[in-house]
């Protein structure tokens, strides 16, 4: 009886290594190309990012950041040219 239950909190154990892992694999802004966009709205666009992603959610945390990235993107490309 011991061993089933050690086998299930190990499977338990795995499963949200393997979610938390996954999780970290989250969207980036890294990709957002902002060399063109004026500085101060782009500054403007990262503090809202950063407000996004540090919100305390409840779900899928990958869910939360890719919104976040689609906001920074429309964000950025409603900025200005760089002067």
């Amino acid at each position: 009886m011991f061993r089933i239950i050690r086998n299930s909190a190990m499977v338990c154990f795995v499963i949200a290594s393997l979610f938390f892992v996954l999780a970290g694999c989250t969207a980036s802004i890294k990709d957002v190309d902002i060399s063109q966009a004026d500085p101060d709205c782009a500054r403007e666009c990262t503090k809202a990012y950063s407000s996004c992603v540090s919100v305390t959610a409840i779900g899928v945390p990958y869910t939360l950041r890719s919104a976040c990235k689609e906001s920074f993107e429309k964000c950025i490309q409603t900025c200005p040219a760089k002067k």
